[in-house]
């Protein structure tokens, strides 16, 4: 409360805040803020993941789909497991035209991370400490920032949670590059390309077997179809 004279001398009074009235304002103002800042935080960093993972699975699937259409089927690629030129001859003339690559290593060191863990802390199989997952792989950066690992592999290997007719190609993407966590289940998912077309590793298993995958007791395998089938909603203890 402030005391004023007006132009005839006589007292004005006008009402106002006090400084330990302000203060205290700005007290409950920031307490506010740090309760509800996190949470806002999370929940952008989420509307971001989900938009960068359906960007990479939409310019994936069409960029697979493009490899197809050049030859009309997928068992026309030749792709075979145990045959490196065969999985370099689809890579260099069917997808890399496809995609906006800034990187490749083919079979080298230099574009995944030094240390990739499965969701439940294990290693995947075939990991190569600064190399990438699998033997005799093709790896390339895009514009985006993905990292893609590509391997082939036996139609009768199964682990990857879908029935395969042919040989198949395995695909693991980091959609942050190097950067942490580098996490099967986190910032990189598995996919297949066969001849079922480009999708996520698991879509051939039941509910209960993808989300026992995709928790803190399985690999991480088979997170982006969880995601898929929960709506677009990354689990909240997959996030980062």
């Amino acid at each position: 409360m402030i005391n004023i004279f007006n132009k005839n001398k006589t007292y004005i009074t006008k009402k106002g805040f006090t400084l330990s009235e302000v203060l205290i304002t700005l007290g409950v103002i920031g307490v506010v803020a740090a309760m509800t800042l996190p949470a806002l935080t999370a929940k952008v960093n989420h509307i971001i993941a989900v938009n960068k993972l359906k960007k990479m699975y939409s310019t994936l699937s069409q960029a697979m789909m493009f490899t197809i259409a050049k030859n009309g089927e997928y068992s026309a690629l030749g792709i075979v497991d145990g045959n490196i030129n065969s999985i370099k001859n689809w890579y260099n003339y069917y997808l890399k035209p496809q995609l906006k690559i800034t990187k490749e290593c083919l079979d080298t060191s230099g574009c995944w991370a030094q240390t990739t863990k499965t969701l439940n802390g294990g290693t995947p199989d075939w990991h190569r400490p600064g190399i990438g997952i699998g033997n005799t792989i093709i790896l390339a950066t895009t514009v985006d920032g993905y990292t893609i690992d590509i391997d082939v592999y036996a139609r009768t290997d199964n682990k990857f949670g879908v029935n395969m007719k042919n040989d198949y190609v395995a695909i693991y993407v980091d959609i942050n590059g190097l950067k942490k966590p580098n996490v099967i289940g986190k910032d990189i998912f598995a996919f297949v390309f066969s001849e079922k077309g480009f999708i996520p590793a698991g879509r051939d298993l039941s509910d209960d077997e993808v989300n026992l995958n995709c928790s803190s007791n399985g690999n991480g395998y088979f997170c982006f179809e969880k995601i898929m089938r929960n709506g677009w909603k990354i689990p909240e203890e997959n996030r980062w």
